[in-house]
């Protein structure tokens, strides 16, 4: 039962059936040939997997009986929203992978001065389709939350409320020159380590640029509002590369 498929219509724990149509029973009939007796995982993106058997394979459908459901938390321990300036092409789908593997929990297409991506709801579309193929093969229970386009602020108030903890916010800024107070990741991390046990902030917020940074006036701005600016080092990533790189220096505080 290696393979996992999405139920959509999941009626959570006490379901005793479920049936499975478009591209979830399509893989099931025709590429896995599954035939009445078969078991399979399904999972809702909720937290919750079920253990199923197929009952009935149809044309374009596969009903299954549920033999057990249980509740499944694997998400990291640090929680993290990003805001992150799409990239262009096929770029967008890889980010997307990579930062629901991770377990980011929430993303943001973020709106900034120098943006050229206009993110409309047939975007949003493909990036949530995203998270589900690649939650389907990491074993990911929970689905990263994809939320609408924002500014920085207004991203930040966002994730804040959709969050039972209130967050550390931070920008990545690839200029190293320090002409905005800019801190290494190493910096930041002896702020907050005591005797090698993580003591900081249990959620974060990040953001993330476009193709040639924020303007000055925008990092003017998260400063002014108290945000640290953080420096990943002298070279000068991708918008996905910077985001997935402080994505995974975030969430492995809390091991």
């Amino acid at each position: 039962m290696s393979a996992r498929y999405y139920w959509e219509e999941a009626g959570g724990p006490g379901s005793e059936s479920a049936t499975l149509t478009g591209d979830e029973a399509r893989h099931l009939i025709r590429v896995m040939r599954a035939k009445p007796g078969d078991e399979f995982l399904l999972f809702d993106g909720k937290g919750y997997e079920y253990r199923a058997e197929a009952a009935e394979i149809g044309r374009g459908s596969v009903r299954l009986r549920i033999l057990e459901t249980r509740e499944v938390c694997n998400d990291p321990e640090i929680e993290l929203s990003a805001a992150v300036a799409l990239p262009k092409g096929d770029r967008q789908k890889w980010l997307i992978e990579k930062l629901t593997e991770l377990g980011v929990r929430r993303f943001v297409p973020l709106e900034t001065e120098r943006a050229d991506i206009r993110v409309d709801g047939g975007v949003l579309t493909r990036l949530r389709r995203q998270v589900v193929e690649a939650s389907k093969q990491c074993g990911r229970s929970r689905f990263m939350e994809i939320l609408p386009p924002m500014p920085r602020r207004e991203a930040a108030r966002a994730c804040e409320a959709a969050s039972r903890t209130a967050p550390q916010f931070v920008l990545a800024h690839p200029v190293s020159d320090g002409a905005f107070g800019q801190i290494s990741f190493l910096d930041f991390l002896r702020r907050s380590f005591t005797e090698g046990e993580w003591r900081g902030a249990k959620h974060f917020f990040l953001a993330v640029g476009p193709v040639g940074g924020f303007s000055d006036r925008e990092v003017q701005e998260a400063v002014g509002d108290g945000w640290p600016i953080l420096d990943l080092g002298k070279e000068v990533y991708r918008v996905e590369t910077a985001a997935i790189t402080a994505a995974a220096l975030f969430l492995h505080l809390g091991e």
